[in-house]
């Protein structure tokens, strides 16, 4: 395929632990790349990747995708202009399930054993999304971190990251798929887009009991974000209120990533969401690793 069709791009949706090898036979096509989340599976062969992608002067753009979700752009562009003041701590968590029996470990040919590893809903899978969003809404990296990850192999525990923006500001994650959620049918959110939990995949267009949001929390106001569901609430002085939301829910975030990539072929720019912001992640999720529950400081 690679040597006999006009390729555009070619998406790498594969598990992590092969993207290495599909994005040098690719590079070496000639062909423009976009590689999902996480990039890879370590720092280096994200950096191996990019390395690659230069010396054949391929574009190569990473998969961010929450960068593309309606709730999350209009989140983002409501903190640009001070609508919350200056944000102080952001924080997304998952806990529930359906108890201990109920979950499972991605495998090994998705997570080899022995490195960052875990459910579909734990740090690294999901909570790769979370560490690179909370950068992008408070325009601000992470430069330290601490935590504590499942790694491929080992049985399952609680997970957690706190990290320390360049502002000030703290990120909090919390993810723990083997017990039971603790919220009331009340509390659920009506969802328009599709959304994925440790249920598996919801279509959208339903009452959710347990929809995912991020929490984000200024000196002058708090946002809450379902990214999923499709809604965005601001409560400040004034009270709460429902925040408009443009451009269609989830799936669509995707569609609208792949339309970006292509324009940006188009017209000759860099990706906007480049190689950098994959090799990012998977740096703090090292560092949170590496942690063992202390601050680690994150090099860019």
């Amino acid at each position: 395929m690679l040597a006999a069709e006009p390729l555009d791009i070619v998406c790498i949706l594969t598990p992590p632990a092969s993207r290495l090898r599909i994005v040098a036979d690719v590079a070496i096509a000639g062909h423009a790349i976009l590689v999902e989340k996480p990039m890879a599976t370590t720092r280096a062969d994200a950096e191996e990747m990019r390395q690659l992608c230069d010396a054949a002067g391929v574009p190569l753009s990473y998969g961010a995708s929450y960068r593309h979700l309606p709730a999350l752009k209009q989140a983002r562009a409501l903190i640009a202009e001070g609508a919350i003041g200056d944000v102080i701590l952001l924080r997304e968590d998952f806990i529930g399930g359906r108890g201990p029996a109920s979950r499972a470990a991605l495998p090994p040919w998705h997570y080899p054993e022995g490195g960052i590893g875990g459910t579909g809903m734990g740090l690294v899978d999901h909570g790769v999304h979370l560490i690179d969003a909370f950068a992008w809404l408070a325009d601000s990296p992470v430069t330290w971190a601490s935590g504590r990850g499942n790694r491929s192999g080992n049985a399952l525990e609680t997970e957690y990251a706190i990290l320390g923006l360049a502002s000030g500001a703290t990120g909090h994650l919390l993810y723990e798929d083997g017990t039971w959620p603790t919220q009331l049918p009340s509390e659920g959110q009506f969802s328009w887009g599709a959304s994925w939990d440790a249920a598996g995949y919801h279509p959208g267009g339903a009452w959710h009991t347990h929809p995912g949001s991020i929490h984000v929390h200024g000196t002058h106001g708090a946002l809450r974000i379902f990214h999923y569901a499709h809604a965005l609430y601001l409560t400040d002085a004034d009270g709460t209120r429902q925040i408009a939301l443009d451009g269609d829910p989830a799936p669509d975030h995707f569609r609208v990533q792949i339309d970006a990539f292509a324009a940006e072929l188009r017209c000759g720019t860099p990706p906007a969401t480049s190689a950098d912001a994959g090799i990012t992640a998977l740096t703090v999720l090292e560092a949170i690793y590496a942690s063992a529950g202390r601050n680690v400081a994150i090099e860019s």
